[in-house]
């Protein structure tokens, strides 16, 4: 397994990477559906370049770790809690209850009180299709493009 991310403790892009590699080969389809059930949050940490410039790289870390802790607390169904780069990090859920657990976890997110602080968007992108659907949807979403999944 890559090593974790050392700003923020949550594992790496690489892991992220294996995980849906790992999902691409089906080993994780639904044994009724033969299909993929996945949902991605996606937590964008908008303002973090400016925070670096203005305040430093340490209270853009700073920014980061409490951007991480938020996500840790919310989401307690996780497969997998990554940074996928910069100011990107991503939460993973999967099996039966993977977009209800995600749809929880951007609510616990909206409620928490860290807006001055963390202004962040969140896309959840559930593929009961097929894994490269998710992925498809997961990398729109990063360039700010609407994926199917759609901007919560």
């Amino acid at each position: 397994m890559p090593p974790l991310d050392y700003v923020t403790g949550l594992e790496s892009r690489g892991a992220l990477e294996l995980l849906l590699a790992e999902c691409l080969d089906g080993s994780q389809p639904h044994p009724e559906t033969s299909r993929l059930l996945l949902a991605v949050v996606i937590v964008d940490v908008v303002g973090l370049k400016a925070v670096n410039e203005q305040h430093g790289f340490l209270a853009g870390d700073s920014m980061l770790r409490t951007a991480a802790d938020s996500l840790r607390h919310a989401s307690e169904r996780t497969r997998l809690l990554a940074r996928l780069g910069g100011d990107e990090l991503v939460a993973v859920f999967s099996g039966p209850t993977a977009e209800a657990d995600a749809r929880k976890a951007v609510a616990i997110l909206r409620n928490k009180s860290l807006k001055p602080l963390l202004r962040s968007t969140m896309t959840i992108a559930a593929s009961p299709d097929s894994p490269s659907a998710l992925i498809d949807r997961l990398y729109a979403s990063v360039r700010g493009q609407s994926g199917q999944g759609g901007e919560e």
